[in-house]
């Protein structure tokens, strides 16, 4: 009996499928919560909120998340535990909420609750009249919402747990375990009113068209009249014979009865009694979220709230659009791209996919089958094109890519192959699309491939020729084909379309639109509407329409159609509106207003770009589109829009990035932000302070379907009346920096379908201005304003004054600057016109001197030697003039080099020291640093030092002191020279001390001017030019250093601050001359008219460096070589080797036997030395009749062996015959026509020299171009040694000795070749013939044509 009225059960369950359309129920799951328990009750406050409860936990949601509210109740009694029952509210729309502890109300303001019953509260439900029953302490209680504090008992005559209490609008029902009561309000009387099976529990009643239906807890739904005599039974079994466990009731606007169970959700027509059963589903997207269903609640709005087990939460509204979407998922869709559908005659659809093979979907049972070449189902492709069912004989032809065609017979449940074989490769086919030709063959599509035909009778497969009207046959990309009713084949080609007869398969029509793109004629997808209209889809062009009458137009972006490429076509059974699926989303053609408009409906996300031809619609009417993640269904006449207007609420307030808590320190808010949202006057006015004008306002909107899709637009009237509309999704509004002021904010939302609210939301702000900006502070301002105008004036008053005394300043600055330049350049210009004249003033004085008597006491050579005196010093003071003059112009630019800076200081000190010692002035110099390697410029260095050395010597009384002092400068006196900013540098101090006469301080700084001196009657300096110390002041000050003058106690200090950066590579520059050293020292030798050190009182034309250390020897030979030549003299080895580096003498005597450093060791080191390596030696030696030290000395580079004792005649003879020897060889090499080094050289390092110098201008001699730079750099060899080495070996400069040596390749040319004297001008480096010819004729005394001629 029982399996009888199960399969009875079943039959009813099955046929109600019917009727009841459960696609019309669609859930859409709230975020997640923390919460794992059941809900039981749910309510929407007020403000718009979903407050929801479980046994113990209590929870609201507002729209962008859920906010556990339990501490709120706890705090009441935080020692107790605390469990809570259901939610209500009343017609004011409080929010009250039953707990083991007593009744609560939800205070908005506060956002606290309030206990306003005590006792253990059950159930709690409002009856139509507003007022609100309960179960408390198993009692039946009412009480006003407006007057709580008088509740009114409803006493019941037995102690039984009472199960149920229940307001039906009209009755209030009181379920006893398995009796129901009716109770009577005016008399409080309880009448039974129906009586359930033992051990069955009423949970709910609910009342509809003259029935009361009760739903028990294990024994399904029982339907009353309104006496209570049983009608009908619904037994809720799912599983097992069993009912399931149900938990609720609920009656929708359609009268559709709702059974919350925890089996599913039963859906009941009271009419017809079918019933349905809604459970969760892995692969559709609204289904319920569990099927463990605890709670129903339909919210003010319509909508209603499903609360499940497991803390889930979902909406549904019979306003939803009804699209459904469908993705692959475990259970549902087993690939995620969609290419084709079909419908069997049962309503089941079968799916193909690109992948996955063959789904078959049972509608009726929700259920998927796969039929895949993985579990060898049958199917020969995963990758199918084409579905085609045949109703009469229940097959299904599937094709596929690389599989050909199989059919699936539905009633023996197999497939079979039928054979889609290539002619040619004997391989399966890859078939698109095809078409059935009656019961003879089937025409087969592959637009990579030619169209084919199986003829069914001889299962022969051929390849189709397409002939055009002139019987030539066509190459066709078919996309996709279809028979019309007549004997033509339609062929939807990449080309238009194109009418074929079957019969001959010649071309009847091609239908293409002419002039027009590519693309408007590329054609994939057709569809034939009930009028009679053919529609094509193109890919990039729009969609293409033939008319009933032959019309071909497109359609496009300019009709409305932005989605260029067309996937599908489907014509709505209803509307006869034609859809589209396109690379932009849904469209349809409106048949009424013959428009296409863009649908809302489809939302990318879910079933990802439109698939072609993966287009279907069902015998219901229903739409399926595919896609490359699953697809879309809906009924176009089912198509419901939103009408609920969305009503905005506050849900915080941030300032400053930071939360506001009502009546919290500094907070502006009195009360919560949510209550705020619907209130009209200013009393409510939010007051920021100048401090808190950096806000940001997060709203809500109580629609809840596609929450997400939601819109919101605001506007801050005081700012900007505009309104300005957020971004989908958006829902937080932020202002920075609003000025001080009164502002009222409104805000309105859209809800999914874009339907706007009515109602605004306002929050009134008002911004305190800054306290700087007060009545009292604008007094303080205009006072301040006053005193700054008078300051401001009497400024500008003083300093236009000052503007005037400035331009007086800077005029008589400028004034300066002018007669000082015209000085400078007075000076300057002079002295190059005195240097002419200067030249022919030395040049005749000295052939003069040789025409006066030798008697030294001549009054004749007495003037001569003032007259050469004073023509010297003019020449001095020229030179030191244009030095100057360069410093001052910035011409000068530093080449640094590196080297020793300690040393090198101190040998231009160590050549002071000769003329020191002649004037009995002590010399010092003290050592901090011992040595210091960087790169510097030696010739500056050379200038600043020797000034200042030359300075203080000068300047010193005999018997004075003269001191130097070098060392690391200290931090403090870098501080104090305002030097410390050179972090990379190091600073080194050089102190130059002597003794003398004072200088007061206010004319410390004159002495550094040009051409200034003290004087204070007579002159202090004595005859200087007032440009030795300037000259030495710029040129530290170019160097970034600085130079101080400190004077006191009878002595005078300069100290020298220069940078230096350190050199680890501790190289010494070899190449160093000291002309500037030197000559300034023969200037004061000069000068020093009461000291004739060279026994006469002029300079000599050649010097000599005598090495000896016996002092007797080395005075008489200073005395009597003195008379003929400028005369050094050394004590020892080194210092003789110094002096010669710096003072490049014509001769050098050494003793052989000396301490430490011998004349042997002078031989080797002045031979290897670049510098030295062409001056002559000549060795004395008390031992010249040892043999062997004479041919030693010979083979270290001696020129000359002298015996001593020796004759002075003898040896002054000896050194004139070297000079005159040396002059001989150059006189006689300038003469040759043939340069050979060997034979003017004395050296083989001078040989080496002369013969790379030589190399150099040879590789070099026919560039006109090249000169002394070009050649000083090839040589790598400082100009001026290089200069001096020239000089002393060939008597020529740089200049004359390039000249010299092409002057000697020409006489070469001229002798052995035959060319023109223009040719050898041009191969020698000149610039023309004729300057060739007179440089010629001025070096040999003869033209170059004579030199020809005399040498054939």
């Amino acid at each position: 009996m029982k399996f009888l009225s199960a399969v009875l059960c079943y039959i009813l369950f099955s046929i109600s499928v019917l009727a009841l359309n459960i696609s019309d129920y669609r859930f859409h799951i709230m975020p997640e919560t923390s919460y794992y328990g059941g809900i039981h009750s749910i309510a929407k406050d007020s403000v718009g909120r979903v407050w929801f409860s479980g046994y113990d936990a209590l929870y609201v949601y507002n729209g962008n998340s859920f906010i556990q509210m339990n501490d709120l109740v706890t705090k009441l009694s935080p020692s107790s535990y605390w469990t809570y029952g259901q939610f209500v509210t009343d017609h004011s729309k409080r929010l009250y909420v039953g707990t083991n502890h007593g009744l609560l109300r939800f205070n908005y303001q506060t956002q606290d609750f309030e206990s306003i019953l005590d006792g253990n509260i059950g159930t709690v439900t409002l009856d139509r009249e507003g007022v609100i029953w309960l179960i408390r302490n198993n009692k039946v209680e009412s009480f006003h919402p407006d007057h709580f504090a008088v509740v009114t008992d409803y006493p019941l005559s037995s102690n039984t747990i009472i199960s149920a209490l229940i307001s039906t609008g009209d009755h209030i029902y009181i379920g006893l375990k398995e009796k129901l009561y009716r109770l009577n309000k005016q008399t409080k009387q309880y009448r039974l009113f129906t009586s359930l099976k033992d051990d069955v529990i009423v949970k709910d009643v609910i009342e509809h068209d003259e029935s009361v239906y009760v739903l028990s807890d294990m024994d399904g739904l029982y339907e009353y009249d309104n006496e209570g005599r049983v009608i009908r039974y619904h037994n809720l079994f799912r599983e097992y014979e069993k009912s399931a466990s149900a938990k609720k009731l609920y009656l929708d606007s359609s009268n559709i009865i709702w059974v919350a169970t925890q089996s599913g959700l039963f859906l009941l027509d009271p009419i017809t009694s079918e019933l349905q059963c809604l459970r969760f589903s892995l692969h559709y997207a609204y289904s319920l979220p569990n099927n463990s269903v605890w709670s129903i609640y339909p919210d003010p709005d319509g909508g209603i709230w499903i609360g499940t087990y497991g803390g889930k939460l979902a909406y549904m509204t019979l306003f939803d659009n009804n699209i459904n979407y469908f993705k692959a998922t475990h259970g549902g869709l087993n690939h995620p791209i969609v290419s084709c559908f079909e419908e069997d005659e049962e309503g089941n659809l079968w799916i193909g996919t690109e992948g996955g093979g063959l789904n078959y979907w049972n509608r009726k049972t929700d259920k998927f089958t796969y039929f895949t070449q993985e579990n060898k189902a049958g199917v020969t492709s995963n990758m199918i094109k084409k579905l085609r069912y045949d109703g009469d004989n229940n097959t299904l032809q599937i094709s596929s890519f690389n599989g050909g065609m199989v059919e699936f017979d539905d009633r023996q449940n197999r497939f079979t192959d039928l054979r889609m074989y290539h002619p040619v490769t004997s391989q399966q086919l890859t078939i698109y699309d095809f078409v059935l030709e009656s019961d003879s063959g089937i025409w087969m599509t592959d637009p990579d491939a030619e169209l084919m035909y199986k003829d069914k009778k001889t299962n022969r497969i051929e390849t189709v020729s397409i002939l055009d009207s002139k019987g030539n046959p066509i190459r066709l990309q078919v996309e996709t084909l279809f028979r019309d009713n007549e004997s033509s084949l339609w062929l939807i080609t990449h080309k238009g379309a194109y009418v074929i007869d079957v019969n001959t398969r010649h071309v009847m029509k091609h239908y293409y639109i002419e002039d027009a793109p590519y693309t408007t004629n590329n054609l994939c997808v057709y569809c034939i509407t009930s009028d009679s209209h053919i529609w094509f889809g193109t890919r990039g062009g729009g969609v293409n329409r033939l008319s009933k009458d032959g019309g071909y137009v497109n359609f496009s972006e300019e009709d409305g159609l932005f989605g260029k490429t067309v996937f599908g076509i489907l014509e709505d059974t209803v509307s006869r509106d034609v859809w589209f699926s396109t690379n932009d989303g849904l469209y349809y053609y409106d048949y009424k207003t013959e428009k296409i408009n863009k649908s809302e409906i489809n939302d990318p996300s879910f079933c990802g770009a439109f698939y072609v031809r993966s287009c279907y619609k069902t015998s219901k009417g229903e739409m399926l589109f595919g896609g490359t993640d699953g697809f879309i269904m809906f009924t176009p006449s089912k198509i419901k829009y939103n009408n609920q207007k969305p009503k905005v609420f506050f849900t915080d307030l941030l300032i400053n990035n930071r939360r506001v808590i009502p009546n919290t320190k500094n907070s502006p808010l009195k009360k919560d932000i949510s209550t705020l949202s619907y209130t009209e006057g200013r009393n409510d006015k939010i007051v920021l302070s100048h401090r808190q004008s950096n806000i940001e306002i997060c709203v809500s909107a109580d629609s809840y379907l596609y929450a997400e899709k939601n819109r919101y637009a605001y506007k801050m009237v005081g700012l900007s009346d505009e309104w300005i509309l957020l971004p989908q999704g958006q829902k937080t509004i932020q202002f920075f920096n609003i000025p001080a002021g009164s502002y009222r904010f409104e805000v309105k939302a859209a809800n999914n379908d874009g339907l706007w609210g009515d109602e605004l939301s306002a929050l009134h702000f008002e911004v305190k201005p800054s306290p700087f900006l007060s009545g009292w502070a604008y007094i303080s301002y205009f006072i301040l304003l006053i005193i700054m105008v008078s300051f401001i004036w009497q400024y500008f008053t003083n300093k236009k004054i000052f503007k005037n005394r400035l331009e007086m300043e800077q005029i008589k600055e400028q004034n300066m600057k002018k007669l000082t330049q015209a000085r400078i350049n007075f000076f300057t210009n002079i002295s190059h016109d005195l240097k002419t004249p200067l030249t022919l003033v030395l040049d005749p004085l000295k052939q003069l001197k040789e025409f006066l008597p030798q008697d030294q006491s001549s009054s004749a050579n007495a003037y001569m030697e003032l007259i050469e005196k004073n023509v010297n010093r003019i020449q001095r003071m020229i030179s030191q003039l244009l030095q100057f003059r360069e410093i001052e112009s910035q011409k000068i630019t530093f080449n640094q080099q590196p080297g020793d800076i300690i040393r090198y200081i101190d040998d231009i000190f160590s050549l002071f020291e000769l003329y020191a010692n002649k004037k009995r002035i002590e010399t010092e110099i003290n050592y901090k640093i011992d040595s210091f390697y960087t790169k510097f410029d030696y010739d500056a260095i050379e200038k600043i030092f020797t000034n200042l050395f030359s300075n203080a010597i000068r300047y010193t009384y005999e018997d004075g002191f003269v001191g130097v002092k070098i060392y690391h400068t200290t931090q403090e006196e870098l501080e104090g020279l305002s030097l410390s900013g050179n972090m990379e540098a190091e600073y080194i101090s050089i102190a130059i001390t002597n003794t003398g006469k004072g200088i007061p301080d206010h004319k410390k700084e004159e002495i550094f001017e040009s051409f200034n001196r003290l004087t204070s009657g007579k002159t202090v300096f004595g005859e200087s030019t007032g440009l030795g110390l300037s000259i030495a002041r710029e040129l530290v000050d170019s160097l970034d250093g600085r130079i101080i003058l400190d004077s006191g106690d009878s002595k005078i200090t300069f100290t020298v601050v220069l940078p230096f950066t350190r050199n680890l590579e501790q190289t010494n520059n070899n190449l160093v001359s000291y002309d500037y050293t030197i000559s300034e020292i023969d200037n004061m030798l000069a000068e020093s008219g009461g000291m004739d050190l060279h026994g006469k009182g002029s300079r000599k034309a050649y010097s000599i460096v005598v090495i000896e250390d016996n002092p007797g020897l080395r005075s008489y030979m200073e005395q009597r070589l003195s008379e003929y030549y400028n005369v050094y003299t050394a004590a020892n080895g080194n210092e003789g080797i110094t002096k010669t580096e710096k003072i490049f003498p014509q001769i050098v005597i050494t003793d052989l036997m000396m301490p430490e450093v011998d004349g042997f060791d002078v031989c080797r080191s002045l031979r290897s030395n670049i510098k030295t390596s062409h001056v002559p030696i000549i060795v004395l030696s008390a031992l010249g009749k040892n043999t062997e030290n004479k041919i030693k000395a010979l083979e270290n580079g001696a020129n000359v062996f002298i015996d001593k004792p020796f004759d002075m005649d003898f040896l002054i003879k000896q050194v004139d015959n070297l000079i005159k020897n040396q002059n001989g060889l150059k006189e006689l090499y300038s003469k040759k026509y043939i340069a050979d080094p060997s034979k003017l050289t004395i050296s083989s390092m001078d040989e080496e020299l002369l013969k790379r110098a030589m190399d150099h201008i040879e590789e070099n001699i026919s560039n006109s171009d090249y000169n002394v730079e070009a050649f000083v750099s090839d040589m790598a060899i400082g100009r001026t040694l290089l200069y001096q080495k020239i000089k002393d070996i060939t008597g020529m400069s740089i200049k004359e000795f390039i000249m010299d040596i092409r002057l000697k390749r020409s006489t070469q040319l001229l002798k052995e070749s035959d060319l023109t004297i223009s040719e050898i001008a041009d191969l020698t480096g000149f610039v023309n013939p004729k300057y060739f010819s007179i440089c010629f004729k001025k070096h040999f005394e003869l033209t170059p044509s004579e030199f020809k001629k005399n040498a054939r």
